[in-house]
């Protein structure tokens, strides 16, 4: 289905990365290739860019996995947006996201805007003191906003974290604010040409967009750790899913992969690639 792969492993960090390639950083890899580093999101954003117009001017079809959610639990996009639509947030947060060159961004004061629109104090939480107040607080909120607190995939995949959660050790949910907000820019830089999976069909456009899970592949990055000595684990484990999802192309089972998503709120809540079939995904690598 897919001639390239390109795995991305996001970061919502409010400064550029150190120089010297890091972990917590932003790492990408396509299948074959060395894993690069970009100190800033604007940089990945462009880098991104480039490899989906190589592939659009070369006639191939594309796989860009990232790692945050691509959509909210059950019921959020239609309070915040009137649409029971993960597309239709996409729009919202591109709309209100601020996020600079330099990696400055507004991520907390949009969640606590977010988060006014809900009774209670909202679904979204964890913040350095600073930010913390009556609409953003450090720690967990009651169940008063009415939202649960995973999607239906994550109750699959239980080590994944819930999005509402935006610091802190394991937090993904900053990285989803500023990662969906990039990812609608290029939805509007490259129009029909690229679709996100499983929003719409992932046969319907030359590039396809899909939320990925590296630590589905938790074992293989371990043993690649060994192998390798490498100590950055973020450049490991794009480089593994890069390789293991491009042989999955290879062989016709990432067709049953893409298949594996079943959940009655799709269209808002998306779903992470690979999960549902990981025995396809585990024996992809070698």
């Amino acid at each position: 289905m897919f001639d390239r792969i390109l795995v991305v492993d996001w970061s919502a960090r409010a400064t550029p990365s150190p120089r010297t390639p890091s972990p917590d950083a932003i790492w990408t890899a396509e299948a074959g290739d060395t894993p690069r580093y970009h100190r800033t999101r604007s940089v990945a954003a462009d880098a991104i860019a480039a490899t989906i117009r190589d592939a659009l001017d070369r006639g191939q079809r594309l796989l860009v996995g990232l790692d945050f959610p691509f959509g909210y639990p059950a019921g959020f996009a239609n309070r915040l947006t009137g649409q029971a639509d993960a597309l239709a947030v996409w729009d919202w947060l591109a709309l209100h996201v601020e996020d600079a060159p330099d990696n400055a961004n507004n991520r907390f004061q949009v969640a606590a805007k977010v988060n006014r629109m809900f009774p209670g104090t909202g679904p979204f939480w964890g913040c350095p003191p600073a930010h913390a107040g009556p609409d953003l607080t450090a720690t967990k909120p009651g169940p008063e906003h009415g939202l649960p607190d995973r999607r239906h995939v994550e109750t699959l995949v239980r080590s994944a974290q819930p999005c509402w959660k935006l610091y802190t050790t394991g937090s993904v949910g900053s990285q989803a604010l500023l990662g969906i907000a990039r990812l609608e820019q290029l939805r509007r830089d490259f129009g029909p040409d690229i679709a996100v999976w499983p929003f719409q069909p992932a046969d319907s456009a030359a590039i396809v967009l899909a939320e990925v899970y590296p630590s589905l592949l938790s074992d293989a990055v371990r043993a690649e750790e060994t192998r390798t000595g490498d100590p950055i684990r973020d450049r490991v484990q794009v480089a593994v899913l890069a390789r293991a999802l491009a042989r999955m192309a290879q062989s016709g089972t990432l067709a049953d992969a893409i298949g594996a998503a079943q959940c009655p709120h799709l269209p808002e809540e998306g779903w992470i690639l690979g999960a549902g079939a990981e025995p396809a995904l585990r024996a992809a690598m070698p």
